[in-house]
């Protein structure tokens, strides 16, 4: 048995909260590429790829959506996972290399 509004071919709520994921990447990405602008050095080659990643992230997010409607773009939404994924995956090396060049120039603490 199943609540019909938790259904997931006849909610309203699977195309709404799949829309506002689009929206919420598409903000993030925004905000990131905002941070392109305003910085500069490490923080700018970080913000960069977040905003590379925030890309792929909305095209896996809108890939998603369409493939209810249309099941041949389901293939986009994997790939865009995928490239989001090895995206991020990246910018947590940068952010690890950089801050430890932070944590290391100005003594704050020792490597553990």
């Amino acid at each position: 048995m199943s609540i019909p509004i938790f259904s997931y071919y006849s909610s309203p709520l699977n195309g709404l909260l799949k829309i506002l994921v689009i929206l919420l990447f598409a903000i993030g990405t925004w905000y990131f590429y905002k941070a392109t602008q305003r910085f500069g050095g490490n923080i700018q080659k970080i913000a960069r790829f977040l905003t590379v990643g925030g890309i792929f992230g909305c095209l896996a997010a809108l890939f998603r959506f369409l493939g209810d409607y249309n099941v041949q773009d389901k293939w986009v939404e994997s790939l865009g996972g995928i490239l989001f994924a090895l995206v991020s995956l990246f910018v947590a090396y940068l952010v690890y290399r950089n801050l430890t060049e932070i944590n290391k120039a100005f003594g704050l603490t020792e490597d553990k």
